[in-house]
């Protein structure tokens, strides 16, 4: 049995902000699974259940990084 395709975007974004000739300030945002699209499981396969087939439970919601680093 095969179970439902898989469909995730990643997406970055990342800001350097100057401070002085040597020192600079780094933001950067993370998102895993960017649209929240649901990553449905595999179907039930026992076969002596009622449930035969179904998906019952997905994964993967939107995760979502901040950083900041500072450079001297």
């Amino acid at each position: 049995m095969r179970g439902p395709g898989l469909s995730e975007w990643n997406q970055s974004f990342e800001k350097e902000f100057p401070i002085g000739e040597s020192k600079r300030l780094e933001f950067r945002a993370e998102f895993i699974n960017f649209t929240n699209t649901p990553i449905f499981n595999a179907p039930n396969q026992n076969v002596d259940s009622s449930q035969f087939g179904q998906v019952l439970s997905s994964q993967g919601q939107r995760n979502i990084q901040f950083a900041l680093k500072f450079y001297f």
